[in-house]
């Protein structure tokens, strides 16, 4: 699929997910506690049927067991429901996240795309305006003949200052 095959980013999409991920959530720990206690209460009425009989526990405490068993089933069922329950609600979270992220990346996009408009603004009003064409450059001082170095060095260029425009900058005095 080529990218503009692809649809646009709808961040309604996101969030429906998110949705249901919380409401499965919500299903899975009601669902695992329910269980739990159906569950824990079954096996805490088994002195209540005919295979109790042959349990050293009397028919007499059937009903409290039942009820010890659908207590410990509904603990049990509330963690297993808690942990699983929370890897939705992570699921959500990841989703409601990523349009977080992407509302935050437009948010960047639209600034930076305003300070790069300021700046060619900026750009527009700091350019020099045309000026008219600037004298012509001062001639130079013919050079000075150069006198042999008694020590047979080659000869040197005579020494030339930089006067940044400036008409009045002698150079240094060389010493002899």
């Amino acid at each position: 699929m080529a990218a503009h095959d692809l649809p646009d980013f709808d961040p309604r999409v996101l969030e429906r997910s998110a949705e249901a991920a919380y409401r499965k959530a919500s299903a899975i720990f009601t669902g695992c506690v329910a269980g739990g206690v159906v569950i824990g209460a079954m096996f805490g009425a088994t002195p209540l049927t005919p295979i109790g009989a042959h349990w050293p526990i009397p028919q007499a405490f059937g009903f409290a067991t039942m009820l010890l068993g659908a207590l410990l089933g509904g603990v049990v069922g509330y963690v297993v429901g808690d942990t699983r329950s929370a890897l939705c609600r992570l699921q959500g979270q990841t989703a409601l996240a990523q349009v977080e992220s992407a509302r935050h990346a437009r948010a960047m996009a639209d600034a930076m795309r305003e300070i790069h408009e300021i700046h060619e603004r900026m750009r527009e009003l700091a350019a020099p305006a045309p000026v008219a064409p600037a004298p012509a450059p001062p001639q130079p001082e013919p050079e000075r003949p150069v006198e042999p170095s008694p020590f047979n060095l080659p000869s040197l260029p005579a020494l030339r200052v930089a006067t940044g425009g400036l008409p009045d900058v002698k150079p240094p005095p060389v010493s002899s």
